[in-house]
């Protein structure tokens, strides 16, 4: 008899790891003029995107993760490594992409944390469906799988409904989706997608667009018809997020802060502290609102992961 798989990682992040630049404060709309020179209070160098932001933040909350991405063979590739090793995240599933640059984005916040971006896809244009599939033995070893972003990956969308639906039947990973950047609506790719997802929970923005509705309880019952069975939901930002399961749903109120310094990353930060309150085997609201304490607490410094803390402290 074959012996059973040992899990020795907690979540495996895949999909869009990103070298940020954060400046701020930018008012975008009264930039320098043409040739000029602006003083900023700030510019930061730090990871972005869902596998840097949503593993470091449930590195730094304790759990084990394992990245899958694409990088540059260079400098700021060499930096995303380097933030990996720092906090623990595990490596063998990023390639090292020697045809493009690392991924990388200007992240301009406004003095309200309000942020506006300018990005370069770069190696992630090659990122394809192999990437994720030749890494399952590492996925066959965690207990949650979690892609982004649907709507920034766009030559990796078709395969998407298929790398899901082999991770459910090849490995026991739950499957967690989240959405980014541009989104379209495609309800033919979502009634393959989401019955093989067990946790989707986009913002309120992308959640609009991917559905067609507006309310978040049309939007849920949207993605209901179109074949989602496990947790669904919506991100409402500063008010909170709402939560479906198939026998509830309830908004659920966020954290309050006292000053947003930065934006940046509260998505995924809500996404690490719902899969980490799901990993401690919390139901879905309550892992919600594990979930919102850990966005709020994100928006209080500059850069994604710099504020998070660890998982007790959430409770």
């Amino acid at each position: 008899m074959r012996s059973p798989v040992r899990l020795d990682i907690d979540v495996v992040v895949a999909g869009v790891a990103v070298a940020d630049v954060i400046g701020r404060p930018v008012d975008i709309g009264h930039l320098p003029r043409r040739g000029g020179l602006q003083l900023l209070d700030s510019m930061t160098l730090t990871t972005g995107g869902n596998v840097s932001n949503s593993g470091i933040d449930l590195a730094k909350m304790g759990f084990r993760v394992a990245a899958i991405s694409r990088i540059g063979d260079d400098t700021l590739g060499e930096f995303i490594l380097n933030q990996y090793e720092r906090f623990g995240v595990r490596t063998e599933g990023v390639v090292v992409d020697p045809r493009r640059q690392t991924s990388a984005t200007f992240v301009a916040v406004d003095p309200h944390g309000e942020r506006t971006f300018l990005h370069t896809r770069g190696c992630l244009a090659n990122f394809r469906a192999e990437d994720v599939l030749r890494s399952l033995p590492v996925i066959r070893r965690a207990r949650i799988f979690a892609f982004g972003y649907l709507g920034l990956l766009k030559e990796v969308e078709p395969d998407l409904p298929r790398i899901c639906a082999e991770v459910k039947r090849r490995t026991g990973a739950r499957v967690l989706v989240d959405t980014g950047g541009n989104p379209r609506k495609a309800p033919a790719l979502l009634r393959r997608l989401l019955p093989c997802v067990d946790y989707f929970i986009p913002s309120h923005d992308e959640a609009m667009v991917l559905s067609g509705e507006r309310r978040p309880e049309a939007i849920v019952r949207q993605f209901r018809r179109w074949g989602a069975q496990g947790v669904v939901g919506v991100k409402l930002g500063a008010e909170g997020c709402f939560i479906s399961t198939p026998d509830r749903e309830t908004y659920v109120r966020a954290v309050k802060v006292r000053r947003v310094v930065d934006a940046t990353g509260a998505g995924d930060a809500f996404v690490a502290g719902f899969l980490a309150a799901t990993l401690k085997g919390c139901a879905p609201v309550d892992a919600a609102r594990v979930a919102n304490a850990v966005a709020a607490s994100c928006v209080t410094a500059v850069g994604a992961s710099t504020a998070i803390r660890r998982y007790t402290e959430y409770l």
